[in-house]
């Protein structure tokens, strides 16, 4: 049985191009923790990352501070 959680959405923000935090959250079916790479200036470093599937069947890494558990 999977957990669920609750994810934060985010939009562009057209006018700085950056990802922002637009005030929804989406409910998903948390599966394990995965691990990708992030390059920095002191070259690549390794970021945990939620793997969460949504009830349309789409699955995405999620980082760890997007996520919050739903049954505590």
């Amino acid at each position: 049985m999977y957990r669920k959680v609750s994810v934060k959405q985010y939009d562009i923000n057209p006018a700085s191009g950056r990802w922002v935090p637009n005030g929804e959250f989406k409910e998903g079916a948390f599966h394990q923790w995965g691990c990708q790479f992030e390059e920095f200036e002191a070259g690549p470093g390794n970021v945990t990352m939620a793997i969460v599937e949504y009830d349309d069947g789409e699955v995405k890494f999620i980082g760890v501070e997007d996520i919050k558990f739903l049954d505590r």
